[in-house]
């Protein structure tokens, strides 16, 4: 940002001086004219982001946040529910607000002040909407945001999900040969009409938030019908993926590749293209940075779960969903939240009240994997 503010700043001083020295008012609105042409947003902004921490590709990335870690620190974490508000009704965590995704970021920036909270944790029926929503709003700065792993499918039974999505229908159809990457192409081209990076990056997440998950989600079905149409990424190290992966299937490898001197170019500007992990969830973190670039990319629901879930039961690939992780906590109904929410003064007591959970030292945090 700093090097195109600067670059501007050298064309302004340029065109006073040009001004100055004469009136040919026709070469100057040719240089105007010029100087907005070319101006890159894709790069700007994937430059930004980079430098700006890179989250995509850091360690932390994706930062979920285990169902006991949100369970016994309800009283710090300040709760948000991206599910409809009929589901929500039905029934949600003590405390817990709802808030569609397109009302995130307004939320964030005129209801709460995310530092108050040690987290902000994100909440959908999956785990898939809310890892979405987190991407977005680590990108943006909130740096305490995560999405709660497994969505409402592990807070208690009653909210099935997960236990009807997981499947074999495409186990003996695997492909195992190494596909190619595509040749390095010409990038998304974006039109927010903004200059400055992070106006850029704003822009681009308001879009993405207000349009909703359902544009960036994909099953595997509705892909094996015509796959040809697809560029197909398996979002996995290159030892899972020699397992088995969707048919012709690219790797591209997690917090390596989608860098500008690694393979980000090598995804088609021109054709759609699929992302899928293990769950769904790391993919969905992926797919809205690649959809804040311009990029035409959707995430595939439930990951590979969805159609090899007995492969990934192997202990060499992991990751399978399991009804272990489904919990059987408490859960609240009703329009609104509880009275008892993170930093009322009834949490004194309901904090003292509360059923202390055994975690493992893994499952206290999630952040880093999938």
């Amino acid at each position: 940002m700093k090097k195109t503010t600067y670059l501007l700043s050298l064309f302004a001083v340029a065109l006073f001086l040009f001004s100055a020295c004469g009136n040919n008012t026709s070469d100057k609105k040719e240089i105007e004219v010029s100087v907005s042409e070319n101006f890159d947003e894709f790069s700007t902004l994937v430059k930004f982001m980079q430098n700006a921490g890179d989250f995509i590709n850091s360690k932390p990335a994706p930062t979920l946040i285990a169902t006991e870690d949100v369970y016994e620190n309800l009283t710090d974490y300040l709760v948000l529910d991206l599910r409809k508000e009929a589901d929500y009704i039905a029934g949600h965590i003590d405390g817990a607000y709802n808030v569609p995704l397109g009302n995130l970021l307004t939320f964030m920036e005129t209801e709460q002040n995310a530092g108050n909270y040690k987290k902000v944790v994100l909440v959908c029926a999956s785990g898939q909407t809310a890892a979405y929503g987190t991407a977005i709003l680590r990108f943006l700065g909130y740096g305490n945001s995560y999405s709660m792993k497994w969505g409402m499918t592990s807070w208690n039974p009653k909210f099935r999900k997960w236990q009807d999505k997981v499947s074999n229908k495409l186990a003996s159809k695997l492909d195992y040969d190494m596909n190619d990457k595509a040749k390095r192409s010409q990038t998304p081209k974006l039109s927010t009409g903004e200059t400055e990076a992070y106006r850029i990056l704003k822009n681009r997440a308001q879009t993405l938030l207000a349009d909703g998950f359902k544009p960036a989600l994909i099953t595997a079905d509705k892909v094996m019908e015509n796959p040809e149409d697809f560029y197909i990424i398996n979002y996995w190290k290159e030892d899972h993926y020699n397992m088995g992966h969707l048919p012709g299937a690219v790797q591209y490898t997690p917090k390596k590749s989608l860098i500008l001197r690694a393979d980000l170019k090598t995804i088609p500007a021109d054709k759609k293209t699929v992302l899928y992990c293990y769950t769904g969830q790391h993919s969905a973190f992926a797919t809205a940075y690649l959809r804040l670039l311009g990029y035409n990319v959707q995430s595939l629901a439930y990951g590979a779960n969805s159609f090899m879930n007995g492969v990934m039961k192997s202990p060499d690939l992991g990751h399978a969903f399991s009804t272990k992780a489904v919990k059987n906590y408490e859960f609240t109904e009703g329009e609104n939240p509880s009275k008892v929410v993170a930093g009322s003064a009834g949490n004194v007591a309901k904090k003292a009240t509360r059923k202390k959970v055994v975690m493992k030292k893994k499952a206290v945090q999630e952040e880093g994997g999938c």
